[in-house]
Order: C-alpha cells, then sequence, then structure tokens
C-alpha cells in the first residue's frame, strides 16, 4: 500500500474511531439519563441518585470499554440499542403508548379494510392465464328484437351471431367464447337448493386456461345440438360444500331443473367464473339453455340477444387494432340481419352503423365495478383522511414529548451525539407504534372485512371475495404504517433535535416548555385536524341526509307487514300453464293460514333492481320525433294492488275472471295516464306493444289507473308503467314466458312469524320447490339501499372518531399554550388581571385556531362533496344546512376543548408561577 494511501487510511481510521466514540458517549448518557431517572422515582436526591447511577454501570470508561469490546454489525447494533430504548421509553409513558397505538390501529385498519375490498373489486385480475388479453365485445346503439342485460349497454348477442363471431374472427382472436348467467333448481343430494349456474360455450375453458381438478372440463364436442348434452362441470367450491371433496362424484348425476346431467370434473381451485361477485356452483353447456332458462323464443333466434361474448387478443394485438380488424365482418353481419326488423330505411341505416367496441376483462365482466368504483373511491378518500387527522393527532403529541424531553437531548449531544442519530432514534420510536399499530390495524382489518362481506352477500348480493388478507394487503398495511410514520414523526423528531444547549442544560431552565416555533407548528397541526375533520363531518352529514331522505321516501306502496319470497316452477319443469295453476293453488293455501290478511304474486320483484321495458303505443296518442315511448311492465296476479297497498285510483283490478281465454287488460300507472291520455278518460282506450314499424297486432284494454309507484329501489323517478294479469301471460305471444313469480304475503301480525307455516304450505303443494329470497318486504328495500347505508355508517364512524381526535389536539394546544404562559399569567394576576380576563384570552387562542380550521374545513368539503353528488339523494352536494351543522358541531367541540385549560389558567397561582423558573 502506498504512502498517501496508508495516511488517508489511518485519518480515516481516526475520524471513524472519533465518531464512534461520541456515539458510545451518547449511548452511555443515554443509559445514564434512564438509570438517573428510575431512582429519581425510588425517591433518591439527585446526587445520590446520579452516583447509584454510575455505580450500577461501573464507572465511565469501564463502560466504555465494554461498548467498545462489542463486535458485529454497526448498522445493526445501534437498530437493535435504538429499538430497545425506544421500546422503553415507551413503557415509561404507558398513556400516550396506548393512546398512540389505538389511534393507529383505527386509522390503519380501517385503511386496510376498504384497500382489500377495493383490491378484490376493482384491482384484482381473473386468476386465468394472461388476463390482460381478454376482452369483451359491447356494440352499443339500436337495440331491436328482445334483449336481456345485466348493466353493460350493448353487451348481449344472440347465439347465432356469437357463432358468426366466433367463425369470422379469427385473423384477430385466439379464440371467442360465450357466457351467460343462469340460477337453477339443484336436487337429488338433501333438499332442493338454488344455485347460480352459468352456461357457457364448449371453447370457455380451453380460451380461458382454466384446468380441471378433477375430471375433465368442456370441450367443442359439448356443445352440439339444442338440448344434446346433458353434462356439468361442478366449481371446486360447490363440489367441497356438496359432496365433501369426494372424487366419486365423477359420473354422478345431478337434477338441475328437473333434468339429469352427469358431473363429469370440477375445475380447478380459485377459479370462480368470469364476473367478480356473481360465483356460480355449476358451469352447463350453453345448448342446454331451454332447459336451464327457458323462454318464448326459440335458442337459434337472431332477434332474441342474451349471450355476453369475450375474446382472447392474439400476441400482438391492442384492442382498436383489432376492432378495426373486425368491424368490417360485423358491419356485414348488421347487414344481414337488417331485414328480420322490418326497419324504414334510416332505422336500418342506425342499425348498420353499430359499432363493435373491446373493454378490458381481465378483471372480468364489469358489472360490479361500474357500481362499486365511485363508492369505494368515496371510502377510500374518507378513511385516508381520517388517518390523516389521527396522523396531526400524533405529530402534535410526538412533539409535546419531544420538547418534554429537551434536556435528555441536550445531554446526548453534549456529550457527543450527532443529531442525525438522535432523530433516527426518535423515528425509531414512531416505527415501533406504526408497526403495533399496524399490526392491530391487520386484526381489525380481518375482522372488519367479515362483517363488510356478509353485509355485501346479503344485501349487494356480492358473493366470492375474501376476509382473508394476502401479500399485497399486508405490504399495503406495511406501506401505510411506514408512511404514517414520515407524517407524525419525522417532523417533530427534526424539530426536537434543534436545542439550544446551554439554556437547556440549566438544572431549571425554561426550555422545557419550547418556543415560539414549537407552538406555532402544533398550531398548524391542529388547524389540519379541524380542517379535515370538517371535510369528514360534512361528507358525513350529506350521507345521512341521503339514507334519511330514502327511509322516508314515498314509495306509493305500503311494506310493512309483508313477507316476500320467490319460487321458479319453470326450474322443475313446469310449463306457464302449469305456473299459473300452482300459483292460485298456493295462493288459496296460504290465505287460509291463521293472521294472513292477502296473498299476491309478481312475475317481476319490486326493490330488487330488476325490471322490464317496452315500447307502447297508446290509442290517439300521436307520437311526435324522438318521442320515448318506453314503458315498464309487470305479470301479477289478482289482489295485487291491495295486498301491496298500492291505490287504485279509477276502473278495477284483476280478477279471477282475467283468463287467457278473456280480452287482454291491463292496469296502467298514473305516469303513463298522464303521458298517453293526457286530458282524457284512459278506461276503455287500448294499448299495444312496439312503436312505429315494431308495433304488434295484439291490443290491451285499460280497465284500471293505480297510483303511482316505485319499482327497482326507493331512489328510482317515477315511470310509465303497466301490469299485465299473470294469467294472460301464457300464450306464445306473450311479452314473457311465465315461469316464475315473487309471493308477497300481508299479515296481521310479525311477518317473520310465518316462515314455518308457510314451509308447509309450499311442501304439501310440490316439495321439490326450492324457495328463496324469504325476507320482509321491509328488509328487502333496505337492501335496495344498501350502498347509501354503508356509506353512512363508515362515515359517520370516522366523521366521529375525527372529532375526538380534534378535541384532543385541541386541548393538548391550549393545555401547552397554558403550560408554556404560566410564568406570564401569573404575573399579569399578580398585576390585577381578573380570572375572566384569562379566560377570554385562552377561549380567544383557541377560537382563532378553530375558525381557521373550520374555514378552511368548508373550503375542502366544497371539493369533496363534488365527488358524492351522484350518490346523494333528496340533498345538494353544496347543501348550506348540512355545512352549518358541521361547523357547529366543530365550534361545540372547541368550546368543550377550551374550557378545561382555561379553568386551569383561571386558577394560577400568581406565587407559584413566579416561582416557575
Amino acid at each position: 500500500m502506498s504512502a498517501p494511501r496508508v495516511w488517508f487510511w489511518r485519518i480515516g481510521e481516526l475520524f471513524g474511531k472519533e465518531r464512534r466514540d461520541r456515539e458510545l458517549d451518547a449511548e452511555m448518557a443515554s443509559h445514564l439519563e434512564m438509570h438517573v431517572d428510575d431512582n429519581l422515582r425510588a425517591g433518591m436526591t439527585p446526587e445520590e441518585a446520579r452516583r447509584q447511577a454510575l455505580i450500577h454501570l461501573g464507572g465511565v470508561e469501564q463502560t466504555k470499554e465494554s461498548y467498545r469490546d462489542r463486535r458485529g454489525l454497526p448498522w445493526l447494533e445501534t437498530l437493535l440499542q435504538d429499538l430497545r430504548f425506544g421500546l422503553r421509553m415507551l413503557r415509561k409513558n404507558p398513556g400516550f403508548t396506548v393512546i398512540a397505538i389505538l389511534t393507529l390501529t383505527l386509522g390503519i385498519g380501517a385503511n386496510t379494510a376498504i384497500f382489500s375490498l377495493t383490491d378484490q373489486v376493482l384491482l384484482s385480475s381473473l386468476p386465468v392465464q394472461q388476463p390482460r388479453e381478454l376482452v369483451e365485445f359491447v356494440s352499443p346503439g339500436p337495440d331491436p328484437g328482445h334483449t336481456w342485460s345485466d348493466g353493460v349497454q350493448g353487451s348481449s348477442f344472440s347465439y347465432p351471431m356469437f357463432e358468426d363471431l366466433r367463425g369470422k374472427l379469427t385473423q384477430a382472436f385466439s379464440g371467442v367464447l360465450a357466457t351467460y348467467p343462469a340460477t337453477v333448481n339443484v336436487s337429488g343430494f338433501g333438499s332442493p337448493e338454488r344455485v347460480p349456474a352459468e352456461l357457457v360455450s364448449g371453447n370457455y375453458f380451453d380460451v380461458l386456461g382454466v384446468t380441471p381438478a378433477l375430471g375433465r372440463v368442456f370441450s367443442m364436442y359439448d356443445e352440439t345440438a339444442a338440448g344434446g348434452n346433458p353434462v356439468a362441470v361442478l366449481t371446486y367450491g360447490f363440489w367441497q360444500r356438496r359432496f365433501g371433496g369426494d372424487p366419486q362424484a365423477l359420473n354422478k348425476t345431478l337434477n338441475i331443473n328437473g333434468t339429469s346431467l352427469t358431473i363429469v370434473g370440477v375445475a380447478r381451485k380459485g377459479y370462480q367464473g368470469i364476473q367478480i361477485g356473481s360465483v356460480p356452483d355449476v358451469f352447463i353447456p350453453i345448448t342446454m339453455k331451454e332447459q336451464m332458462a327457458p323462454s318464448n323464443r326459440g335458442f337459434a333466434d337472431r332477434t332474441d340477444h342474451w349471450v355476453q361474448v369475450i375474446g382472447r387478443l392474439r400476441p400482438g394485438f391492442t384492442e382498436r387494432r383489432a376492432e378495426a380488424s373486425a368491424l368490417p365482418g360485423y358491419r356485414a353481419l348488421l347487414q344481414s340481419e337488417a331485414p328480420l326488423y322490418k326497419f324504414s330505411s334510416e332505422d336500418a341505416a342506425s342499425f348498420e352503423a353499430k359499432p363493435l367496441l373491446l373493454i378490458p376483462a381481465s378483471q372480468g365482466r364489469p358489472i360490479v365495478q361500474l357500481s362499486a368504483k365511485q363508492p369505494l373511491l368515496i371510502m377510500t378518500i374518507l378513511v385516508g383522511l381520517a388517518l390523516l387527522v389521527a396522523c396531526a393527532n400524533l405529530a402534535s403529541l410526538f412533539a409535546a414529548r419531544g420538547e418534554a424531553r429537551q434536556r435528555e437531548i441536550a445531554v446526548r449531544m453534549a456529550l457527543g451525539a450527532e443529531r442525525q442519530r438522535l432523530v433516527r432514534q426518535l423515528l425509531t420510536e414512531g416505527f415501533v407504534l406504526s408497526l403495533a399499530g399496524a399490526v392491530g390495524g391487520l386484526l381489525l382489518a380481518e375482522w372488519t372485512m367479515h362483517l363488510f362481506l356478509a353485509a355485501l352477500s346479503d344485501g349487494a348480493r356480492i358473493l366470492g371475495l375474501q376476509s382473508r388478507l394476502d401479500y399485497r394487503v399486508l405490504l399495503f398495511a406495511l406501506g401505510v404504517s411506514m408512511v404514517t410514520t414520515l407524517l407524525f414523526a419525522l417532523a417533530p423528531a427534526l424539530r426536537s433535535t434543534r436545542v439550544d444547549l446551554q439554556g437547556s442544560l440549566k438544572e431549571h431552565g425554561a426550555g422545557t416548555t419550547g418556543g415560539a416555533a414549537s407552538a406555532r407548528m402544533r398550531e398548524l397541526l391542529t388547524i389540519a385536524q379541524l380542517t379535515l375533520t370538517v371535510a369528514l363531518l360534512t361528507g358525513a352529514g350529506l350521507l345521512v341526509r341521503t339514507l334519511l331522505n330514502l327511509d322516508s321516501a314515498n314509495l306509493g306502496m305500503d311494506v310493512s307487514h309483508v313477507l316476500q319470497f320467490s319460487l321458479s316452477p319453470e326450474s322443475n319443469g313446469y310449463s306457464p300453464q302449469q305456473t299459473v295453476l300452482l300459483f292460485e293453488r298456493l295462493r288459496a293455501e296460504i290465505v287460509r293460514t291463521p293472521g294472513v290478511r292477502s296473498v299476491a304474486v309478481a312475475m317481476i320483484p319490486v326493490f330488487r333492481n330488476t325490471d322490464a321495458n317496452a315500447d307502447i303505443t297508446a290509442q290517439g296518442y300521436v307520437a311526435l320525433p324522438g318521442d320515448n315511448a318506453d314503458s315498464q311492465w309487470n305479470e301479477i296476479s289478482p289482489g295485487y294492488f291491495s295486498a301491496m297497498g298500492i291505490p287504485l285510483l279509477s276502473g278495477r283490478e284483476f280478477t279471477d275472471a282475467d283468463t287467457a281465454a278473456s280480452e287482454p287488460g291491463v292496469v296502467i300507472n298514473q305516469k303513463l295516464a298522464r303521458k298517453f291520455f293526457a286530458g282524457r278518460n284512459p278506461i276503455g282506450l287500448h294499448v299495444s306493444i312496439g312503436a312505429g314499424s315494431g308495433v304488434s297486432g295484439r291490443t290491451f284494454e285499460i280497465v284500471g289507473v293505480v297510483a303511482d309507484s316505485k319499482h327497482d329501489s326507493a331512489r328510482d323517478e317515477i315511470s310509465p308503467f303497466m301490469y299485465f294479469p299473470y294469467s294472460q301471460g301464457t300464450s306464445e305471444s306473450a311479452l314473457a314466458r311465465f315461469g316464475f313469480g315473487t309471493f308477497y304475503v300481508r299479515t296481521e301480525q310479525n311477518p317473520e312469524a310465518l316462515n314455518g307455516e308457510l314451509r308447509q304450505a309450499l311442501d304439501g303443494v310440490d316439495p321439490r320447490l326450492a324457495v328463496y329470497d324469504l325476507r320482509t318486504l321491509t328488509a328487502q328495500v333496505d337492501n335496495s339501499t344498501f350502498q347509501e347505508r354503508m356509506l353512512a355508517i363508515l362515515s359517520v364512524s370516522l366523521g366521529v372518531l375525527a372529532a375526538l381526535l380534534a378535541v384532543v389536539g385541541l386541548y393538548g394546544l391550549l393545555a401547552y399554550s397554558v403550560a408554556r404562559r404560566t410564568r406570564e399569567i401569573g404575573i399579569r394576576m399578580a398585576l390585577g388581571a381578573q380570572p375572566g380576563e384569562i379566560l377570554r384570552d385562552v377561549f380567544r387562542e383557541g377560537g382563532r385556531v378553530a375558525l381557521i380550521g373550520i374555514s378552511l374545513g368548508l373550503v375542502a368539503s366544497a371539493g369533496l362533496t363534488r365527488l358524492m353528488k351522484a350518490l346523494l339523494f333528496g340533498v345538494s352536494a353544496t347543501d348550506p344546512l348540512t355545512f352549518a351543522a358541521a361547523a357547529l358541531i366543530l365550534v361545540s367541540v372547541m368550546l368543550f376543548a377550551c374550557w378545561v385549560p382555561a379553568r386551569r389558567a383561571m386558577r394560577v397561582d400568581p406565587m407559584v408561577a413566579l416561582r416557575y423558573e
């Protein structure tokens, strides 16, 4: 080694040794101070406490040698020292430690739970091969004929159109599959069960790359003639639940909708279908559609749109490039179908110009995502704001702790400890708290997720989500804990290590109470807490008012004392005529049950976000260009309006005399009467299904007009509505095949008490029938407002937490201010100041901080509530009453937080205060 390099090495070693010695001195100082504190608590005098501490450490030089003799990595050694010291300091302040950990547990737990939910609904991809290559076909525009849809406009195609697309679009797609959700009755293994199913094309599993856990999955050989493929593939969960994971389940038969299907395989574990939140129990070939979901239209009818189509892009193709490649072939198919609808030339041109769009399907069909995206965004913002309030509060507490420890920090710096090392020590304490909060938060998040998922499965019918926290959620919780440490611990640590050594080392120095800069920092933190709290309270207020408005909304019917349940006789092989006879028999049986006042049936249930629409032509109404002739409709039993509490305004209800052989009749609501029969009496006039060139030849005589009522949810706006007698819906020209219905039983007592009697009545008629959606109508209405209810509960909980933290923050600020000004207050009182003046000063200081925080919070609230506009009902996003209520709550918080420090200031003894220094 050359001489210059040797000298450089020796100088580096010298400076390194000097730095290590300074760190050892600082380490010893901290240990010495801790032992002195313990001895003082034991009742020793200061001199005796220091002497005993030195004896315990074995002398300064001996202690230095023992430190120098340690071996190991310096960074690991100092980290362990920092952890031990941080744990000891936190143990010495149990009140502060418990409050900090609980605050972080609530903040991190809420954020982790919402992230876990958001991750599963909005971020996670389907567990299939290369999910980013999947796209869904959508064709928005004119949609004549019969269309089944579940939320994505233009996503339904006829089965023949799917076959054409699968055969023609091979250049851009390696595979194109079809799927259709259905609900079926499964019997043969215990009591009959209503389970979700998925009708799929033969290449479904091959395109997705899903392998079997047992047996085989479908192939193109399972998609041949309609009704010719009675086989089934079970999901892994259903196989475990119904067969206990028994391999002997293979080749057994399941009775599904009265048809025997042979079990040929079980899909691999973890695959739960093509749509997040909708978990099928069984996969069935799409060619079994008429047996699983009968309709009045044939399986190969090009005017019946019910199939959803998913494609897998070939490598190198993007969505836009594939759209351009597929569009010419799709337009040619539309041109070949246009003559089926008897279009005018203008309508035909519009139909033939429909685009074929490809939307990403890596996360499955985006049904749940469309409705859940905004609520999850709002919940994420709310829990994020609550965590920021918690961080501001803890930063204020850490700043106060740092000021109380200025003498300790000054001693360590005087002995040679570097500021960087002291900051790291204080940050270590913050990380210990954050990690403890993260552990508590994970436990809270898992418990919260159990509650969320139970509510989601019952209220929103979102299934298949996991309450188990995976590695992504664990990484999120760890990341949040580190970010919170930086938010609440870094600034106080930096400020605490900027000390006046000479002043802080004085035995009776005033430096321990901090200066003006520290006071300003705590004021800013308190203002930040109040600002965020106002925003949270305002958002919570708007969501609560929305829920109250929905709960008090005029539904147009009496939902109290009504029990509902649903049946699907067509799933057991009943024809429409047999279904009507069955329902009439059940109505007669149930109405004889003690406590039952009336019984009615509707094909389409209310408050379940399910409806049916059709264009209509009204007698004597001249349609203008662009007129919306759409009307909702339902098929109902006699006595429906009486049972549901919907007032009859004119004409009559349906009776047992309204049969398939009688004149077709219809009852309309007020909205339809006002729109199409303004100024005329509609009783005796007629309406037809269809509009323009598509009007049908069958007409319906209006026999009654009923009051307007809501159908899908309490949030709905009233739409034109038609009611048909279900006994007339059994012909081939009926609007829909009548094969299922929901019973509404009005009682004179608690409707839930009749559950057993209803089950006995059903078993006496046909024990094979599976009963589903058994609940009170009031509970069903509540389920329709599930989203608003969950948001209101969460926002109120977070608002209360933020308000409590704001109380603590403002109280801490004023208590600190009073302590810092104790000598000044004592001098003023000694010179004649009255307690009332001191009281006003404290309230003036607290009021100034609160006023700034509340004002900034109202401005922030205006921005937050704009994001919530679509979620509100019956209240404006800038509702002044809600804003005023949030401000009033914070003013009350301010008064409460100011009172205790103000009383303490009023009771300062001037003689004690003058000896404070």
